[in-house]
């Protein structure tokens, strides 16, 4: 009887929960989604020693767009540090089998002493175009507990 109750429970409480609850009771990998408003927002809670998800809608980057051979010549990367450490760089895009670009999650693995994530997004094509989406200049940080 109590192995019942307790599958239920966990079942209902994430869809009773708010989207950054349900992560944490369902023990899902946290996630920064960059909306092509320009809002962003967490989903979960970003810990040191777990990975985190960056979403980002490719619609916030439109500008650098060549296209060469019927397929798309551009892509869209996150850079990412921690506590000012080396950037690193991950895709957040991929081709699809028609060689046009598809939104692609990229999936940051935190240290165990990491306290701040830095973030910010280059585009970039063929053509040498470039865009940012830095927050002005000022780049993306999120706490990590």
């Amino acid at each position: 009887m109590h192995t019942r109750i307790l599958a239920l429970s966990l079942v209902i409480l994430p869809v009773l929960a708010t989207p950054a609850e349900a992560a944490t009771i369902a023990g899902a990998t946290p996630a920064l989604h960059f909306v092509a408003d320009g809002t962003e927002w967490t989903e979960g809670t970003l810990e040191a020693g777990r990975p985190v998800l960056v979403d980002y809608d490719l619609a916030r980057l439109s500008r650098c767009r060549s296209q060469y051979a019927g397929g798309d010549a551009w892509s869209i990367g996150v850079h990412y540090r921690v506590d000012g450490g080396p950037i690193q760089r991950q895709a957040v895009t991929r081709l699809d089998e028609n060689r046009h670009n598809v939104k692609a999650q990229a999936s940051i693995d935190l240290p165990l002493d990491g306290k701040d994530l830095e973030l910010w997004f280059q585009s970039g094509d063929r053509a040498g175009c470039t865009e940012y989406d830095s927050q002005f200049g000022a780049n993306y940080h999120y706490t990590v507990s």
